[in-house]
């Protein structure tokens, strides 16, 4: 089975995400970041993952676009769903149509991490001006669910192992 992880960052966490998702799943896995997402990638595969990460529950308008220009096909097409965000938060209908949502195989929050050291000057400014809000707050800081990408990823299995099999 072929499957294309399609996802968009600004800190590369949800990149990273992908990175250990894609490690996971017991199948032939592509990443390809949403700059190089072409209309085509969804037709190569057999299972798509769409993936984004939402700060401060905004989400990249590079998803949004490609979901909305690609919405006929990416429904005919067995899909899961991740995003990176605040834990306990449902972004899924804001960073993808409920429609989509509904049509998943499967979808989770796989968490965030703070890193300044990641993205461009404006979200790290962005990224800096949390971390003195959680420490401000004597909040822990938010972590990568490791946890949750390895349930996301024994769900992908058994599709595969039912499919195959």
């Amino acid at each position: 089975m072929n499957i294309a992880i399609i996802y968009t960052t600004n800190a590369n966490y949800t990149k990273i995400s992908c990175r250990v998702l894609s490690e996971k799943i017991n199948a032939d896995v592509q990443l390809i970041p949403i700059e190089m997402a072409k209309s085509e990638c969804i037709l190569k595969y057999n299972f798509i993952i769409l993936a984004g990460s939402a700060l401060k529950g905004k989400v990249q308008s590079g998803l949004k676009m490609y979901i909305s220009k690609n919405m006929k096909t990416l429904k005919e097409k067995p899909l899961a769903l991740v995003i990176n965000c605040e834990k306990d938060k449902d972004r899924y209908n804001k960073t993808f149509t409920e429609e989509l949502v509904n049509s998943s195989y499967i979808h989770s929050n796989f968490g965030y991490e703070l890193n300044p050291n990641e993205g461009s000057y404006i979200e790290k400014r962005k990224i800096n001006k949390l971390i003195n809000k959680y420490k401000r707050e004597g909040k822990e800081f938010p972590k990568l669910n490791y946890d949750e990408i390895d349930n996301f990823a024994d769900n992908i299995n058994k599709m595969i192992e039912k499919r195959v099999g």
